[in-house]
Parts: structure tokens; sequence; C-alpha cells
């Protein structure tokens, strides 16, 4: 048993379709949801936008202590679901494959409809849901850009709104004997879209399939509600409270409290002036909303010397004295390249190993330098990088995570990218070294990219206490 509520997403009000379905089949659970109506639509937005102003409502969700989300959201789902869901550490369901099988046990013709907004339908992701399904399957699919303002708006039961919807679907009238709705707010329009495509036409409520999902996965891991518990939901929006309350109200048929809310940019401090770290840590965390700085940033702070004995301690040492000077989150890491054949070195002085004056070249040549030997030894070249990152903020337990990035020194440098040791390090058994991986490779890989992964995985969680 969980007691906790399950957090709904969504651009606007239309996931609050989804709520009523969870209701109905679920009465006991409770609900946090979150509807982004001051930047709905979200449809004609570009992926990264929408997978950025999805991760601020997740974390918001997460802040919630919810115990599953729902992407009460097609264009969430079909842009962002698997990205966050591979780096959450609770149960995260969509709407497109739950729809899309519905579609598959409805049809009778093999002729499935699609609607939705730009988003859902440029990403082609119930295309494929449906073709691996079956493929043999003829799929038309259509954007609706008018219908979600047109929900959103709450005066959609008129003359008007029907004509938009009777003209809008006239593409698809007559050519499919089963329509998904591929947009939460679709279900609003039910009557209208019937009445348009004709009363032997399926429709496919993709939020209602969902909420079979979410009843299955509340089962298998053990996360239903205790029975008869008082249950209290509870309601967020960015937009205008009044109006999404009037909306969830008429919808739900239930009193609701929604309260508003506001998402701003996140501020992050690198606290690191090396601008390859600095490019690295930027490119994972501006794909979750948060403006990234650095010490280059504020040159007015002091330089925190590294004197610690592990990559741990000069790590902490780094992020927890500049979190406390600024009152910021703050994150550091310390990372080497460790040797085997020289007991662990360079290890934590990898980057002053050729003091007192230290730069790349110089360390490279005196690596190289120092393994002479094992020139025709490969064997004995064996290394790794490794990589620890502290994340710091005020009056909290830092949060530490590490990573290790295995391969061999080179016998010369090769390759013109990457920074520090990359031109000598040697990818697992391969032979391509670090600084000839593009940067998109190298991310995925390295010590300090697969440091950062878990980092994110473990960032929602330590954020929420």
């Amino acid at each position: 048993m969980d007691n906790r509520p399950i957090g709904f997403l969504d651009s606007g009000v239309g996931g609050l379709t989804v709520v009523r379905q969870l209701f109905r089949q679920l009465p006991n659970e409770e609900v946090i949801y979150i509807g982004d109506t001051a930047r709905m639509p979200y449809g004609p937005r570009s992926a990264d936008e929408i997978l950025r102003f999805t991760w601020d409502m997740v974390y918001f969700l997460l802040e919630k202590n919810v115990k599953m989300i729902v992407f009460a959201c097609n264009t969430a789902t079909a842009v962002a679901l698997d990205t966050i869901r591979a780096q959450v550490n609770v149960p995260v369901v969509g709407v497109i494959l739950p729809g899309a099988n519905a579609a598959v046990q409805q049809t009778k013709s093999g002729k499935i409809g699609v609607i939705g907004t730009q988003a859902t339908i440029k990403s082609n992701s119930y295309v494929n849901a449906l073709h691996a399904r079956s493929g043999e399957l003829e799929i038309l699919s259509l954007a609706c850009p008018a219908f979600v303002p047109l929900v959103e708006s709450g005066d959609f039961d008129n003359y008007a709104s029907r004509r938009i919807v009777s003209e809008t679907l006239q593409p698809l009238i007559g050519q499919v004997d089963t329509l998904i709705l591929g947009c939460t707010h679709y279900p609003l329009l039910t009557e209208q879209i019937q009445t348009a495509m004709g009363r032997d036409v399926k429709l496919v409520d993709s939020g209602a399939e969902a909420v079979r999902d979410v009843s299955v996965l509340l089962n298998y891991f053990a996360l239903n509600r205790e029975l008869n518990l008082p249950t209290t939901s509870h309601y967020f929006t960015t937009g205008d409270a009044a109006h999404f309350k009037q909306i969830a109200e008429q919808w739900l048929n239930r009193p609701v409290d929604v309260k508003k809310v506001s998402f701003e940019q996140k501020k992050l401090l690198i606290a690191t002036r090396n601008p390859g770290k600095v490019k690295e840590f930027k490119a994972l965390f501006s794909e979750i909303g948060y403006n990234v700085e650095s010490l280059n940033d504020y040159p007015d702070l002091p330089e925190i010397e590294e004197t610690g004995n592990t990559f741990e301690e000069n790590a902490r040492l780094k992020a927890e004295t500049i979190s406390k000077i600024t009152g910021q989150l703050v994150i550091a890491d310390d990372s080497g390249l460790c040797v085997d054949v020289l007991g662990g070195l360079p290890g934590i002085w990898s980057h002053r190993f050729s003091a007192p004056d230290p730069t790349d070249q110089k360390n490279n040549i005196k690596l190289l330098h120092e393994l002479a030997s094992t020139k025709i030894k490969p064997e004995q070249r064996t290394a790794h990088f490794h990589c620890t990152i502290a994340a710091a903020r005020p009056d909290h337990e830092s949060l530490i995570v590490e990573a290790d990035w295995s391969g061999r020194i080179a016998l010369n440098p090769q390759g013109e990218a990457g920074f520090g040791y990359d031109p000598i390090f040697l990818v697992g058994e391969g032979n391509k070294t670090a600084a000839e991986l593009s940067p998109q490779e190298k991310n995925k890989i390295s010590h300090r990219g697969q440091a950062l992964q878990k980092l994110l995985t473990a960032f929602p969680e330590w954020l929420s206490h």
C-alpha cells in the first residue's frame, strides 16, 4: 500500500479528462495535477521547449512526493516520455501506447485515423506504435491546431465550434472506421467529433485507456491506496486559476481548489572555470530547464584549492564552499585519469601533473614519458577516467555520485576534440581516442557523462527533501 498521490501533468486543462477517468475507475486515489496553461498550446513548440517545460512539471510533481506520474498530454508523451522515464525513480505512464493498443483492437477495416497537435502528429509516435502492432494498418494522421484553444476557452458547445470541428476533420470523413483522439483535450469535443465523423466510427480516448495501465501498475508495484481513507486532491496551474477552476469543476463535477504557480528558470552554478567542463554540463542541464553558470560568470569568487586526498573530498570542498558563499545550488566535480601501472597516478593530481605551470599538452607529454618503458606492452597501458560529482545547497546534505570510464593510453596523441588527456586516452578496447569522439558520443559514455546521468536520476528526489 502507498497512500501518496498520483501526479498528472498536461499543457493545460485537457488532462483533466484523464483525471475524470481515474476517479471513475480508481475513486480511492488522490491526485496532484499541474496544468501549464500559461505556456499552452505545446503543439506548435519545438521539441527542446516541450522537453524543458515537461521537466518543469515533473520536478514540481516530484517535489510533491507523488508515487507515479501520468503524462496526461499526448504532446509531452510523444516528445519527452522516454527521456524523462529513464531519469526518474517513480513509474511514468504515457497516453500513446494505450491509445494505439485500443485502436488496433477496435478497427475492423484496418483504417485508423489519428488526430492531435502539430508536435504529436509530426513525431509519428502513434504511427510507429500502430505499425509496431500491425504493419498492414492504413493510418491517416491529421493535426488539429484549432481544437486545444477551443477547449481551453471553455466555450465549445455551440454552432461555431461544431463548424470548426466539422471543417477540420473533412480529410478523414469516410476514410477510417476508428479515430484516435490523440490529445487529452479532444474528449471534451467528443459529441462534435462523433457527429462530424459519423456514428459508425469508433472513437478511442487515449487518456481513458491510459488509466487502465495506471491500475495495472498500481497493482504490480503494490502502490494502491488504502481503502476508505478520505481523499483530497490538489490542482495547480501556471495560468488563470479562476478560469481553470471553472472548467475543472464543470468537467469533474466536484468542487476543486486551484492554486497558481510559476516556473521561473532555475539557476545552477558549476564550480569550475574550465570551459570544456562547462560546455558538457550546459549540454545536459539546459535540457531540463536550468540556466547554467560557471565561476567565469563570477570573477570575484575565490579559487578553491583542491586540498583533499580523494576525488570526493575535492568535489565536496568546491561545491560546498561555493554554495555557502553564494547561497546557490552548486555542482562541482573532481575527475582525473588513473593509470594502473603508475599505481593510479596522476589521479587527483591529473590537472596539475606537470606542475608548477601545468597545461594539457605538458600533462600529456609527461604521462607519455612516464609510460615510455611500456611502449611495447599494451596490456600495461590500461587506465580509467574517474569522476566524482558533488551537488550542494545551503542547509542540506550534499549529493554524491561517481563513475569510471575504462580504456588504455595511446602511444601518441590522436584527435583534435575534447580537452585534458582526451587525445591520449583510447576508449575501451578500440583504437579511437576520446579526442576523436563527437561531443554527443563522448557525453553518452564518458566518466563525466555517466556521472551526470546518475546525478540527473538522483537529482529530483534529492531536491524534494
